[in-house]
């Protein structure tokens, strides 16, 4: 399969430096910040949870296409939202939850198999699957 890439660079102290994150090849670029990571002032930058909240909502849509397609109800579209709350655990800034909310144009499903659909898709996506936890993280540092 396929190797993904994103980058970041930060410059000055936590509070008051900036960072700029790239998506691939430089694909899509944005500024983020202390304000745009833990404040509710984005201030026209993004952060890691926003794009991990995309990430998660893309990835999420795309499963529940194919639970539903391998079911005979191919949909016509899938709207997804998701929410990453970040907040301090033991001290240390972590995502503690994700909401997926999803709407989705399909003939003949009714509300409790599209729940079901919906319910197999997230155990199924590789976003959801990575935040249940990863097992092996490499790091590399470099002066």
């Amino acid at each position: 399969m396929a190797v993904r890439t994103g980058s970041a660079t930060w410059t000055g102290d936590l509070q008051d430096g900036s960072g700029r994150l790239v998506v691939g090849p430089r694909r899509w670029e944005s500024d983020y910040s202390f304000r745009s990571r833990f404040t509710d002032d984005a201030a026209g930058s993004t952060n890691p949870e926003e794009l991990l909240a995309a990430a998660h909502a893309g990835c999420f849509s795309m499963a529940l296409t194919h639970v539903l397609t391998q079911a005979g109800a191919v949909p016509r579209s899938i709207t997804t939202s998701a929410r990453v709350r970040l907040r301090p655990v033991d001290g240390v800034p972590t995502i503690d939850l994700v909401e997926l909310d999803t709407t989705v144009d399909v003939d003949g499903v009714d509300a409790e198999t599209l729940q079901a659909h919906a319910e197999a898709a997230e155990a199924g996506c590789a976003v959801s699957r990575a935040l249940a936890g990863v097992a092996e993280i490499r790091v590399r540092a470099a002066l």
